[in-house]
């Protein structure tokens, strides 16, 4: 009877996550997500067999690939709509219209350069739903559709998986559903498959260095070569990432097996194997400077004084902090699309109050390695944002650092969450405060996101 009983409740959960994915997506029109053009023009050069870039005419490096011509033309045309200056009003037709353009079944070369350092496997989802759909010859829009599905269907699955190993806390899930994650998690591009693999990672560890098996026997499991993997793929998509390999050291470290040693060696040889290939070979036409990225990462790396002056000037600004603020919790689209502001400090006094209660309550000496090893992954990776952007969007010398926006910041606010409260496999969320709470919160984002997206590209008159 109890069993009948939580299976109903995750029927229910299951229906009433995806009836909000479905209500979501139909108001967020193709290619609205930033860098969504050139993650699809990447997917459907894997979905051919493409797997790596393609030098371009100047042979300068690896920077784009052969893409659907009328898949170019769809997706640079609803680019026409993206930016502030951009008109919105027709929306609704422009979709309708470029929607009925079939494959062309002829390519073209494409620039994707800034897709050029992650790991094809990252856009297996994507991929896929372009080939299934070249082979069917869908239209352009049944061909988005269908890819969108799949992403965010592979999203929502691995981070539902998470849950079954870790219920997170209050205050990380309320980073998960502000309307910049859910809007991101709804979007074809990489950003939701990041955080919920990031989730998932959480829920690795720690359902890993709890098990009996790694305890008590120190055997290496199926489920702790997942996690290499994920973390792998995490630090090739997201290099500010990067301090999540101490996740595998902290294994390694607590059960130095043979096995397990060599695991961990393996995943760290592959993954910087795989950046040092990415930024050798990938070269960037969008962003022109005095110096290389090498030429500027070398100059930091030898003066740091330098680099921490600069990133004090950044984030001594008041704007820019204001900006970080609001694109973190919801600049929607290409950063045309903001919710209010009255919005934005409801969000910010909610997560703030939330916090200060959680960390009040914590009891920090339990597991406090492990709370040490999340709030280091979460902070040296806030810092290796800054320090990534610096050495690759900035010239050099820079007054400040540019091209910082607040959605970067997520995964590694998820593991300083992740370090408040509790830190074990399993649980569940049973206070009915905590229930309240997040109840009203998602509500309350889920309002703010689908008036906003209503409002700005009023694609409900597709469908009603």
């Amino acid at each position: 009877m109890i069993l009948k009983k939580q299976l109903f409740k995750i029927i229910i959960l299951v229906f009433l996550v995806i009836l909000v994915a479905t209500a979501i997506t139909r108001l967020i029109p193709p290619v609205q997500s930033p860098d969504e053009n050139v993650h699809l023009m990447r997917a459907d050069m894997i979905s051919h067999g493409q797997w790596l870039l393609l030098p371009g005419t100047e042979n300068k490096g690896r920077e784009g690939g052969l893409v659907d011509s009328n898949l170019i033309v769809f997706i640079e045309s609803m680019m026409g709509i993206s930016g502030n200056s951009a008109s919105k009003e027709n929306t609704p037709a422009l979709v309708s219209d470029l929607g009925q353009i079939k494959w062309a079944h002829q390519q073209n070369f494409a620039n994707a350069a800034g897709t050029g350092y992650y790991l094809p496997i990252i856009y297996a989802p994507h991929a896929l739903g372009l080939f299934i759909s070249r082979k069917l010859d869908l239209s352009m829009r049944a061909s988005y559709e269908i890819t969108r599905a799949l992403v965010v269907a592979t999203s929502l699955a691995i981070m539902g998986g998470a849950f079954f190993l870790y219920t997170p806390n209050v205050l990380f899930i309320m980073l998960l559903t502000t309307p910049m994650a859910l809007f991101q998690l709804n979007s074809p591009t990489i950003d939701g498959l990041c955080t919920a693999m990031a989730v998932l990672a959480i829920g690795l560890w720690l359902q890993v260095s709890s098990s009996d098996r790694y305890r008590n026997h120190g055997e290496l499991s199926w489920q702790e070569i997942g996690l290499y993997g994920l973390i792998l793929v995490l630090c090739a998509a997201r290099t500010n990432l990067l301090p999540a390999l101490l996740v595998p050291l902290a294994l390694a470290a607590s059960q130095p097996t043979r096995q397990r040693i060599t695991a961990v060696l393996f995943m760290y040889l592959l993954t910087v194997a795989w950046i040092a290939f990415g930024i050798s070979t990938t070269h960037d036409s969008r962003v022109v400077r005095d110096y290389t990225t090498v030429n500027i990462l070398i100059n930091y790396l030898i003066n740091p004084g330098e680099f921490f002056d600069l990133l004090n000037r950044t984030i001594s600004d008041f704007e820019i902090r204001r900006f970080y603020r609001h694109s973190f919790l919801g600049i929607l689209g290409w950063l045309d699309t903001p919710i209010s502001r009255q919005a934005v400090r409801v969000f910010s006094v909610a997560i703030a109050v939330t916090a200060l209660v959680l960390i009040a309550v914590t009891p920090w000496r339990r597991e406090w390695p492990k709370r040490a090893t999340f709030l280091l992954i979460g902070i040296a990776s806030t810092l290796l944002i800054f320090f990534a952007l610096a050495i690759s969007w900035n010239n050099y010398p820079s007054e400040k650092i540019w091209g910082v926006q607040g959605r970067y910041f997520l995964i590694p606010m998820l593991f300083i969450a992740a370090s408040i409260g509790r830190v074990e496999a399993g649980g569940r969320i049973s206070r009915p405060a905590e229930k309240v709470v997040l109840t009203a919160f998602l509500i309350y984002s889920l309002y703010v996101l689908t008036t906003t997206l209503a409002a700005q590209y009023k694609m409900g008159s597709l469908y009603f």
